[in-house]
């Protein structure tokens, strides 16, 4: 279940105040996340996804092509499997996928570069993927509005391993 709740954070915790004045960031992870980003910026084998209408930042790479044919619009329900790691590898949420058992969730349901990289992608597909802090949980820490756990740290930069199982059809 926590693999799933941190999926589906409301959109609205990716946008909390991005002002360095907040004086709440933690500047030795925020360098750290920084120069993990640029990193995989300046490798070859990750391609920065580019569309006209989409946000600017994340980075993929192709593990597997998938055989589908449509992709899941912001709209859409899925199921995937996945694991979320910080930058060093650490993983923070793995979902179901541990048991092989794809996760389902709404598409807009996720942070805005995650979101992103779903709307990309065919059935079958299985990517790295790097998101920015700026299209994640943003620059400062987020926490839970009823718990007051905190959910991420600020300026983190996400690394998924995403595979795309299917795009549920409603009736």
């Amino acid at each position: 279940m926590k693999g799933l709740y941190l999926l589906l954070i409301p959109v609205l915790l990716s946008f909390i105040a991005c002002s360095e004045d907040s004086g709440t960031v933690d500047k030795n992870w925020k360098n750290a996340n920084d120069l993990a980003y640029q990193e995989i910026a300046s490798n070859n084998e990750y391609r920065k996804l580019v569309t006209e209408s989409g946000p600017d930042g994340l980075y993929y790479k192709v593990l597997k092509s998938g055989t589908g044919t449509e992709y899941p619009l912001q709209t859409s329900s899925v199921k995937v499997l996945y694991k979320g790691m910080y930058y060093d590898g650490t993983v923070f949420d793995a979902g179901t996928s541990v048991s092989e058992v794809p996760t389902k969730f709404s598409v807009a349901g996720t942070v805005r570069g995650f979101s992103f990289a779903l709307q990309n992608m065919v059935v079958g597909d299985k990517w790295d993927i790097w998101i920015p802090y700026y299209l994640g949980y943003g620059y400062s820490d987020s926490y839970d509005q009823t718990t007051g756990t905190l959910i991420m740290k600020g300026c983190t930069v996400l690394h998924f391993e995403v595979e795309l199982v299917e795009i549920i059809k409603f009736p």
